[in-house]
């Protein structure tokens, strides 16, 4: 039930800020339509993506899956996609960055009226939101294989479990040692 909520908060937060950036980075592009901001584009292209991909994630672990039911090939799915997604992230984030610093002076915003102004400050919004998309995706990528890795399996039937613990020791001799060569279902 806590991952449930958790997953909805998440990905419902970092949607809404995927949808900041689509907007705005498109902006950036309709300013500039032959010559355009490359960091620009690619806010485009990765907020797109989440836009496409994240409602589908939610969709399907609401509605499809029981949290007592989430397997590990799912967890570990989605937290592969979390990582490909924290780490597009991260690359626009670095790009927003670096275009700021070439095109607009540390703090420059200030001494910009009027149109140069705006531009200035769109930079700074798409690189803040998509910094904050990436912490926020990379902490959930983190917390989802802390889970992953310390929840309890109780899968099966628990005497089949054992059974199976039974069947992988190793065979006691009368002498009190083992017999390597002698493992139940194994030759012998």
């Amino acid at each position: 039930m806590v991952v449930s909520i958790v997953r909805w908060c998440i990905l419902v937060f970092t949607l809404i800020f995927a949808i900041v950036v689509l907007g705005i980075s498109g902006h950036l592009i309709a300013v500039r339509p032959t010559d355009y901001w490359r960091f620009a584009a690619l806010a485009v292209a990765v907020s797109s993506l989440t836009i496409l991909t994240f409602p589908v994630i939610l969709i399907v672990n609401t509605f499809m899956v029981r949290d007592q039911d989430i397997s590990a090939e799912r967890i570990l799915g989605e937290a592969g996609w979390i990582t490909i997604m924290w780490i597009l992230w991260l690359a626009t984030a670095a790009n927003a960055t670096h275009a700021t610093r070439v095109h607009f002076f540390s703090g420059g915003c200030s001494f910009f009226s009027g149109y140069s102004n705006k531009i200035c400050n769109e930079f700074r919004v798409v690189e803040a939101f998509s910094y904050i998309i990436f912490i926020v995706l990379l902490g959930y990528m983190i917390g989802l294989m802390v889970y992953e890795f310390t929840r309890d399996q109780p899968q099966g039937d628990p005497a089949r479990q054992t059974a199976n613990v039974e069947a992988a020791a190793p065979v006691t001799t009368s002498t009190g040692g083992t017999d390597p060569k002698v493992r139940p279902g194994i030759g012998g």
